[in-house]
């Protein structure tokens, strides 16, 4: 299935391009982005983000987005295999992420009846929040070894299902 593009009031979810490679770069260049990550590496360089575009377009199944303001690449997300996502953090704080978020859980729920699984590290209050307003709920803990730190964090897992999105819609 290719990667659709997805708008909203503010944003383009639309697929990734080489061109977004120094975005990519940039962004996750800042610690206080790729800290709550699980695969990013610190220090992110930009042959990690020209092999994460090439390894997108490879894979167009997992439905990865660039989120666009209209100005190039703000931040990322992902439905497949789970719900995952980062922002610039010069757009922190906008509701630019629960915006992008619900666009993308809504086609998730249009096209799979699947449960979304998604996550927050301990500490990381923004993005469990984001997850608790689009209704996701907790599952488990886990313990990981996100790759920005290589040290043992805590991962609170969550869910959410077909019909607990649509009764939240209705």
């Amino acid at each position: 299935m290719a990667v659709p593009t997805l708008t909203t009031t503010r944003l383009t979810l639309r697929p990734l391009v080489v061109k977004d490679v120094d975005a990519i770069t940039d962004a996750l260049s800042d610690f206080n982005i790729t800290r709550w990550l699980t695969n990013a590496p610190f220090p992110y360089a930009k042959s990690d983000a020209q092999w994460f575009v090439q390894h997108v377009a490879n894979h167009p199944d997992d439905m990865n987005w660039a989120i666009d303001a209209g100005d190039g690449l703000i931040g990322m997300i992902g439905v497949k295999p789970d719900l995952g996502y980062w922002l610039n953090a010069n757009n922190h704080g906008q509701g630019i992420m629960t915006e992008a978020a619900n666009c993308a859980v809504a086609w998730y729920f249009q096209n799979f009846s699947k449960p979304l699984a998604s996550g927050h590290f301990q500490g990381n209050h923004a993005s469990r929040a984001i997850l608790t307003r689009l209704g996701f709920h907790d599952t488990h803990v886990e313990q990981v070894v996100p790759k920005a730190t290589n040290a043992e964090i805590t991962l609170h897992r969550m869910s959410l299902s077909q019909s607990d999105w649509a009764n939240k819609n209705d």
